[in-house]
């Protein structure tokens, strides 16, 4: 296996990973709200005493939505730098591979647009929603959800792009058992 593949291999390796590193980390970040609301230890408790009820939740999840769309904003950013240095590898290999190369370039494509059209709006209408009532649902919640859907889908379609570009790319290379 030459150089230019193994390090695009590499770089493909670490964009995958930080995908699921990403979902992992937006999923956990508001089970550990109310995992520490269900069983705050007393300083917790002594601490959010003169909130009223429920408003340390409010907090808490507010908190946890500007940890998410702080590392979803340079999740964003990585994935493009990657994804550009992936290009340019496959650029340079030599004979080239075109079906790797188009799904690179797709897989930019979708990190561009999210990052530049669906992430925004998300953050944008997830503010205008962090401290309204739920109940009823405000009517921007179902756009919120919408748009999230179609970030989550779109964002894994593009990590099930980039893992068959792996397995192919190893099974190529002979090091896929």
């Amino acid at each position: 296996m030459g150089r230019t593949r193994a390090l695009s291999i590499a770089v493909l390796s670490l964009w995958l990973g930080w995908t699921l590193f990403m979902w992992l980390a937006a999923t956990r970040s508001f089970r550990t709200v109310d995992r520490v609301l269900n069983d705050p230890n007393p300083e917790f408790i002594k601490a959010v005493q003169p909130l009223e009820p429920g408003l340390a939740r409010v907090v808490l999840r507010h908190l946890a939505s500007e940890i998410n769309r702080t590392l979803f904003g340079v999740y964003g950013w990585v994935q493009i730098l990657l994804a550009v240095l992936l290009v340019a590898l496959l650029w340079r290999q030599t004979p080239r591979d075109t079906t790797g190369f188009a799904v690179c370039w797709a897989m930019l494509g979708l990190a561009v647009l999210l990052t530049f059209f669906v992430q925004p709006e998300i953050v944008s209408i997830g503010r205008s929603l962090d401290f309204i009532p739920r109940h009823p649902p405000p009517p921007l919640m179902r756009r919120f959800w919408m748009l999230h859907g179609a970030f989550t889908g779109l964002d894994g379609i593009k990590l099930l792009a980039g893992a068959a570009l792996l397995v192919r790319w190893l099974a190529a290379s002979g090091t896929l058992l």
